[in-house]
């Protein structure tokens, strides 16, 4: 059975309107030319890399439109094939192709979740991942993902 492949992740390390074509990443290991990058419902596709963890990008490609985003946002990177475009169907496999499983369509991130084990006996299910906002202690802003990992 093939394994699952595990999208890479980031954060955006600044802010960014709809329209610029270079974002700054926090970290660009794992990011090539050709790769993707989907943050808040948008994919962006890697042209290159630019000096530090700035990345020229083609923004809103494979159907979505481009969005403003703000710094500290969540970037999972990925080859093109790697993301769908409708919702997961049906009780997720032991090993899924790609985790998380993302829909450009709605923008939806979801995670196969439950027990794999015993075989044949496994309770699995997916799971959308929630975001909240919330304004903490002296005014701090944060930002929950619920679920963050497939089981």
């Amino acid at each position: 059975m093939p394994a699952t492949t595990t999208l890479s992740q980031t954060t955006l390390a600044a802010p960014c309107d709809a329209h610029e074509s270079v974002v700054k990443l926090a970290s660009v290991s794992g990011v090539l030319p050709g790769y993707r990058l989907f943050v808040d419902g948008e994919l962006m596709a890697v042209q290159r890399l630019g000096i530090e963890t700035y990345v020229n990008v083609a923004r809103g490609v494979d159907g979505t439109a481009g969005a403003a985003h703000s710094s500290e946002a969540v970037v999972y990177i990925g080859q093109a094939h790697q993301f769908y475009s409708r919702d997961p169907v049906g009780i997720p496999r032991d090993a899924i192709p790609v985790s998380p499983y993302i829909n450009l369509s709605n923008g939806k991130v979801w995670f196969a979740l439950g027990d794999t084990l015993p075989d044949g006996n496994a309770v699995r299910w997916w799971q959308e991942m929630t975001v909240s906002h919330e304004v903490g202690a002296l005014g701090v802003r944060t930002t929950t993902l619920d679920p963050t990992a497939s089981t």
